[in-house]
């Protein structure tokens, strides 16, 4: 099996990618917020915000939206998979079981469905810290990689 990454594509959408990547980081500090008061809002939360991460990796490498959009959906597992035969070797070591957990139920849109032994075979507070390792990993190559990356993105925080 070729695990070598692909060459990015010059028409890689790094806007994009770092829109994905910011709204990743909305939903994952939502899901902390609301752990505590409404723990199956956290989980699908968490889910959404796994799922930008590793599409905003994969649209920096090149991958179309469009390409995610029909092959990877809301396929967790997949998306990670995608995202390290990309070149992503930022995945934090909790990543793998979380999206395994998640994404049965995530791919369905029935988090709500999740049975309590697999809700309580985890700690949220650890699969939290673990989407923010995400996270960080992902913007460390998004968000410094973008032409033009200053101007273009102090004007979109401007809007």
């Amino acid at each position: 099996m070729n695990r070598r990454a692909p060459k990015r594509r010059a028409r890689a959408d790094w806007l994009l990618a770092y829109t994905f990547r910011r709204n990743a980081a909305g939903f994952h500090e939502v899901a902390e917020a609301a752990l505590d008061r409404h723990p199956e809002v956290a989980r699908y939360f968490l889910a959404i915000a796994i799922e930008l991460g590793l599409k905003a990796y994969l649209l920096h490498r090149g991958v179309r939206d469009d390409w995610n959009r029909i092959h990877i959906r809301h396929d967790l597992i997949k998306a990670l998979k995608c995202a390290r035969r990309a070149g992503f070797n930022g995945a934090p070591a909790g990543l793998p079981a979380l999206a395994a957990l998640l994404s049965p139920y995530y791919e369905v849109h029935a988090i709500s469905a999740m049975a309590p032994d697999a809700i309580a075979s985890l700690s949220w507070r650890e699969a939290c810290d673990t989407v923010r390792d995400l996270i960080t990993a992902v913007g460390a190559v998004v968000d410094g990689e973008a032409p033009g990356c200053a101007s273009c993105l102090m004007d979109m925080e401007g809007e």
